[in-house]
């Protein structure tokens, strides 16, 4: 299974990268769905070879929720708002954010092998940490709270990657699992709130204007 982490891994880093390079909401919501269910196939197979039901769970959950509904969910708002579609201007340039993408692997390779290595020795132990500063800078990176979001889940893919190919005997990363994805949805229901909030305020303004 070190061979598939390793691939699976730079798969995820890869596809990180190119939602950094993106500025359609679709593409990256199609990009991460694609990513989620990668870790979902790795995390099924982990399972078979390891005989953990707690791998399999894990790798459902991820599929269904990660890889399904939370995209699914964001694809039907985006259909409703054509002018959700595509992000005007990011707070870093695209190009700066790849430089920026690929220093943080070349970092995560260096932090890794002076701290950590000598205690989880496994090669491409860096690749988790790589993914999850991917997932921060996704975050800070942009202004659309729903790219945010997927930098969000982006970040929590790296847990899931990391804790289920480490610590795969452990009940809680099912816990862990369904608590993230809650917290996905509770957010997705805050920006659709929001995004409510603000139609009807300048529809407010709309009349205003127009009765002055």
């Amino acid at each position: 299974m070190k061979e598939a982490f390793i691939i699976v891994g730079f798969l995820e880093i890869t596809l990180a990268i190119f939602m950094q390079w993106q500025i359609y909401l679709k593409k990256i919501v199609t990009t991460f769905s694609i990513s989620s269910y990668a870790i979902s196939i790795f995390l099924a197979v982990d399972g078979i070879v390891l005989n953990n039901t707690n791998l399999l769970v894990l790798s459902a959950l991820t599929a269904v929720i990660r890889g399904f509904f939370i995209p699914h969910f964001i694809r039907k708002k985006l259909n409703k708002e054509c002018y959700l579609e595509r992000e005007i201007k990011a707070i870093i340039p695209v190009a700066a954010s790849i430089v920026v993408s690929l220093v943080f692997v070349v970092a995560s390779y260096i932090v890794y092998h002076s701290t950590l290595y000598s205690f989880i020795n496994i090669p491409g132990g860096s690749i988790p940490i790589a993914l999850l500063f991917q997932g921060i800078f996704l975050i800070i990176s942009r202004n659309n709270a729903f790219v945010q979001l997927v930098g969000y889940m982006v970040a929590e893919n790296s847990l899931f990657l990391f804790g289920g190919y480490l610590f795969p005997e452990l009940p809680f990363i099912i816990e862990g699992g369904i608590l993230l994805d809650l917290i996905g949805v509770v957010m997705i229901s805050g920006i659709i709130m929001k995004l409510r909030e603000e139609n009807v305020s300048s529809i407010v303004d709309e009349f205003e204007e127009f009765k002055g």
